[in-house]
């Protein structure tokens, strides 16, 4: 009896050895983010970088809301999930990802940890081959900012957007131009090298709200800046930086669902048509980006 005893008590720790060992070899299972795994959850997590009047740093801003109202629209409960512009994509579709110009390939797996993005995202062409965008949030497009005392002069604007462009590139060579890579802001999405531009790479783990300032304490140039972050900047900073030109032809924003998630992008883009429709979104755009219909009067018709 006392042997049997004994031998339990050394066969105790290999089966629970054994165990833990098997629980290891079992396959990661990353957490859905489908409509139905929502409803079941009773959650939306919004995955958001604080970026401009989208997100701001104390937790409020026009995607903020945009998305709060659609939990609210599915009977669910609001979840801010922080991320970064280099996570934000994986953290949504589950896969790691590496950007090459505009290829991108996946190249391992990890958790999920949001189910929208919608934080000032801008549609790229690699983007849309790992995410489904919903229809149009927001207008965009990428100017160039310098400081006012900089030698840079903005250019007369001549009608065509692609003239406009090239005018504003032939002035570029030796300058120094603020970009991030992996974002809307890369150099390299516009052509930027072959300027003769002195590129320089915004640190993807600082806050963005930093490189205008970058441009205004002269530690370049010039920067990269969508149009609604440059509006932003503009009111903020009267009289001290001012819009060199265009880099890019329209661009516009979207909200940002995985791949797999066809139904919860589907039930956004009808509360979003209704959301525009009854006036909402308008009053929303107003409250944080008021100048945008000064150069973009038209945009909640634009995506119909």
């Amino acid at each position: 009896m006392g042997v049997t005893r004994k031998t339990q008590l050394f066969q105790r720790p290999s089966i629970l050895f054994f165990l833990l060992t098997c629980l290891m070899l079992i396959p990661f299972e990353a957490s859905g983010n489908s409509l139905e795994d929502v409803l079941k959850a009773g959650e939306l997590r919004h995955l958001g970088i604080p970026y401009a009047n989208f997100v701001t740093p104390d937790g409020q801003g026009l995607d903020v809301e945009l998305v709060r109202a659609f939990a609210d629209h599915l009977g669910v409960r609001y979840v801010f999930v922080k991320s970064t512009w280099k996570n934000i994509i994986p953290d949504l579709t589950g896969k790691k990802i590496k950007v090459t110009g505009d290829t991108v390939k996946t190249v391992g797996n990890c958790r999920k940890k949001g189910d929208i993005i919608s934080t000032g995202f801008t549609v790229l062409p690699w983007r849309e081959k790992i995410v489904s965008f919903s229809s149009m949030t927001f207008p965009s497009g990428i100017w160039l900012i310098s400081a006012m005392n900089s030698k840079l002069t903005p250019i007369k604007p001549s009608g065509s957007i692609t003239d406009d462009i090239e005018m504003v590139k032939k002035n570029l060579a030796g300058v120094s131009v603020l970009g991030l890579q992996g974002s809307c802001l890369a150099p390299g999405l516009y052509g930027l090298q072959k300027t003769g531009a002195e590129i320089h790479y915004f640190p993807p783990d600082h806050d963005l709200d930093e490189m205008i300032p970058s441009v205004m304490a002269k530690v370049v140039d010039s920067t990269l800046m969508d149009v609604p972050v440059a509006l932003v900047a503009l009111a903020r900073w009267p009289g001290k930086i001012k819009v060199i030109g265009p880099l890019s032809p329209p661009q516009k924003m979207a909200c940002a669902f995985a791949q797999d998630s066809p139904e919860l992008k589907k039930a956004f883009d009808s509360f979003f048509s209704a959301y525009k429709k009854n006036g909402a979104y308008r009053r929303l755009v107003e409250k944080y980006y008021p100048s945008v219909f000064t150069y973009y009067p038209d945009f909640l018709t634009m995506d119909e």
